[in-house]
């Protein structure tokens, strides 16, 4: 009989699909039987044909548990598949940066106090399990630098992705971006008064701009009337519909103010769109005039002009390097043999 491994996330995201799904398939061609232990709100998302038991029931016995996002019901979980002696890896995507950073990108005070008690819990997630996954370089600095971080059992791995392009539809590319949550660091106010100004000017011809993201938000009057403005928001995005999202696109958002990693990026690459990122937060996966363009102001719109405008004449250089960048760095099977040695 094969060992059991669960794949763990308590918390309903439709951005995090896509993980699960990696890790799923990683831990079956590693010789593991994999089930998805899972928020309920996720059986929709998931693929069909797979083993799912939601957290309504439960826990299922097993070998291995590779919890991929924090949660508060992390913790009972993990006391429980301690008892049965269940190896358990933390994929821990963001480690608690300086809070002065969460205040320069904007946001309150009051989701700096919420920030503090989620990192005290991540803090104990990190305690409690056998082996912590890192995905980035900046990231596992915060987590070196942080003392509530008890853990010294740390691997550096990039975030897991299978390659969901192959099998997708084809689509035009005849957008600009912004695809994922509305959130203060991720620079949404900009992209939007980017998207008026480009509008007054008809900057880009023969290109749309694209919101897609399960946030609320109030839509200008002047995106609400223009033609070329295609806004999908308010509910969760099935993976295929933020895959469309992305393979649709020609140029992908990515000026966020703070950022550790980026699945934005992440998938943008699997689907061979460069993004738009600020010149503070180039990173190890990230290379200047082949797969990004950076910028210095995000508010600048002359500079945002001129970024896009130097990706779109040479998009099919673009598109072959992002996609080369995915697979080298965030497709799941590259790092195969190095969760084998974990395991």
């Amino acid at each position: 009989m094969k060992p059991v491994a669960i794949i763990v996330s308590l918390n309903f995201n439709p951005g995090h699909v896509s993980h699960l799904i990696a890790s799923y398939k990683q831990m079956e061609e590693l010789g593991y039987s994999s089930v998805y232990y899972v928020n309920p709100l996720f059986t929709k998302f998931l693929p069909d044909n797979v083993r799912i038991r939601t957290s309504d029931f439960k826990i299922p016995k097993c070998d291995v548990a590779v919890i991929t996002f924090p949660s508060l019901h992390n913790l009972p979980l993990i006391q429980r598949l301690r008892k049965q002696r269940t190896k358990i890896i933390y994929i821990f995507h963001e480690p608690l940066a300086p809070l002065s950073h969460y205040r320069a990108s904007g946001f309150s005070y009051k989701y700096l106090v919420k920030l503090w008690i989620i990192d005290h819990i991540n803090s104990l997630t990190v305690k409690w399990s056998d082996c912590i996954l890192i995905p980035s370089k900046k990231a596992l600095d915060y987590y070196q630098k942080n003392h509530k971080y008890k853990n010294p059992n740390v691997q550096y791995i990039p975030l897991l992705y299978d390659d969901e392009a192959l099998n997708a539809k084809p689509c035009n590319r005849q957008y600009i971006s912004y695809i994922g949550t509305v959130a203060a660091d991720h620079s949404f106010d900009e992209f939007v008064n980017y998207v008026k100004i480009a509008l007054s000017h008809n900057w880009h011809n023969g290109y749309y701009f694209l919101i897609a993201t399960k946030s609320e938000f109030d839509i200008p009057d002047v995106l609400k009337e223009s033609s070329r403005v295609k806004i999908l928001k308010g509910k969760p995005l099935t993976n295929e519909e933020i895959n469309q999202a992305y393979g649709g696109s020609a140029v992908v958002w990515n000026a966020y103010a703070r950022t550790t990693q980026s699945g934005v990026l992440a998938k943008a690459y699997m689907f061979g769109t460069p993004a738009i990122v600020m010149h503070n937060n180039l990173n190890e996966f990230m290379i200047e005039g082949q797969t990004v363009v950076s910028i210095s102001n995000n508010q600048d719109a002359d500079q945002i002009h001129h970024a896009i405008d130097s990706i779109l004449p040479k998009l099919d250089e673009f598109v072959k390097n992002c996609r080369e960048m995915f697979l080298d760095k965030f497709y799941y099977r590259k790092y195969n043999k190095d969760i084998q040695c974990i395991l």
